[in-house]
């Protein structure tokens, strides 16, 4: 089986990617290329004159043309860094470059009081994600300031915009620093916080336009990549897998598809073709065992109702399965109650307090089950009587006045009407 590239699903939000993205400048090539540039910059600090000038600013031109590349390989999918490469182009840079000249000389004049500085600074801060995202495909200084291409780019990535112009914000913080350190060691410091901030905030928006690289028209390079290097192959496993299940070698044909369900982004008929095999032979307990090998997986893949349906299909081979961890469970619950699966929904924060009551959400998800019942079931008893339970079951915890609020909207006394199992 071919090796895949290390690629990211585009549906993942930001908000999961954010721990990821916070390491991403201090692992692989971005830790060699920013570790570099520090050097680099330390070592032109020591040089006079007009060396010392020439040598720092291709040091920033530097750090911009990598995080460039960065920042489109991140568009493209792909979860590492790239290389450092001395054959790029130099254009969107260069271009970045004047923008980041024009708001830090701003910055020092708005330090130095000069009326009106302080709103080029605010200007390029808010706009310099979607002015680097679109130098970094097309180097084309004037299309990248076309207002118009603004709107469309703000449209898109929505509120999660905020977050690269909040790193940028840091990144300008940081250059104050830089600025007010005339010693060697400290300068290195804040230079090496500076170029961190700017790889980080590159990468994430090259993240934010993965993930909305429909509306942006833009095709990520590694779903292509992904999909020439692995679909063939993929057929051709299957194709194996079937000839021996025909010559009755079940589980030499379960045991090529398990290989490749370990592997990196398998492809959802590989997962149907897999659990086809166990359900051939009718085992049960390999059916419900493999749903706890394969679920939390699957949702890091961002493969919602697959998911979905392989719980519902595990509580019909057995009533009182539930995922194997609490936040598993919890992540089903809210997503089967958002994709309106209500009984699905039910079944598994119903069951969060009765398989983890010590755990300290049960009380929430046990709401959640209690307002399901209310809100989309009709069964407003029975969600009063689940609620009091909760209210008995922990008089302490956090989530109680949300909980004798929701009893409040039924008109039901905090002690409920007799007893149910939660």
């Amino acid at each position: 089986m071919p090796s895949r590239p290390s690629t990211i699903p585009a549906a993942q939000p930001l908000d999961r990617r954010l721990a990821a993205a916070l390491l991403f400048p201090l692992r692989g090539a971005a830790l060699a290329a920013l570790a570099g540039l520090v050097l680099a910059h330390a070592l032109t600090d020591l040089l006079p004159g007009i060396l010392g000038l020439a040598g720092d600013l291709v040091v920033w031109a530097s750090i911009l043309m990598y995080a460039m590349q960065c920042l489109r390989r991140t568009a493209d999918g792909h979860a590492g860094a790239p290389e450092v490469s001395l054959y790029s182009n130099y254009g969107p840079a260069l271009s970045m470059l004047l923008l980041q000249a024009l708001a830090f000389i701003s910055l020092v004049l708005a330090i130095k009081g000069v009326p009106g500085a302080w709103l080029v600074v605010l200007g390029v801060v808010l706009m310099l994600p979607v002015i680097a995202m679109s130098l970094a495909f097309e180097d084309h200084l004037l299309a990248a300031l076309h207002p118009l291409r603004w709107g469309t780019v703000l449209a898109a990535f929505g509120p999660a915009y905020l977050v690269p112009v909040a790193v940028g914000s840091a990144e300008y913080l940081a250059y104050i620093g830089y600025l007010r350190h005339d010693g060697w060691l400290g300068r290195s410091l804040w230079f090496a916080a500076v170029a961190y901030l700017c790889l980080l905030q590159f990468h994430l928006v090259g993240a934010l336009m993965h993930r909305h690289h429909e509306k942006l028209g833009h095709t990520p390079e590694a779903d292509t990549l992904a999909d020439a290097s692995g679909r063939d192959a993929d057929a051709h496993l299957l194709q194996q897998a079937r000839s021996l299940s025909g010559r009755g070698e079940h589980q030499a044909a379960e045991a090529l598809l398990r290989d490749r369900l370990r592997e990196r982004h398998p492809p959802l008929h590989v997962f149907a073709a897999h659990r086809a095999l166990l359900h051939r032979r009718d085992d049960r307990d390999a059916l419900l065992a493999w749903a706890h090998t394969h679920l939390n997986r699957m949702l890091d893949e961002d493969q919602l109702r697959p998911a979905l349906g392989l719980v519902g299909e595990c509580i019909e081979l057995d009533p009182d399965f539930m995922p194997e961890y609490p936040a598993l469970a919890g992540r089903l619950a809210e997503a089967a109650a958002d994709q309106g699966m209500t009984r699905l929904a039910l079944k598994l924060a119903r069951g969060y307090p009765n398989t983890w009551p010590r755990d300290p959400k049960a009380p929430d998800y046990g709401l959640l089950a209690a307002r399901l019942l209310a809100e989309r079931m009709r069964q407003t008893a029975e969600a009063g009587v689940l609620a009091a339970k909760l209210l008995r079951a922990y008089p302490d915890h956090p989530a109680r006045p949300r909980i004798e609020q929701f009893l409040h909207g039924l008109d039901m006394h905090p002690d409920g009407h007799g007893e149910a199992s939660a």
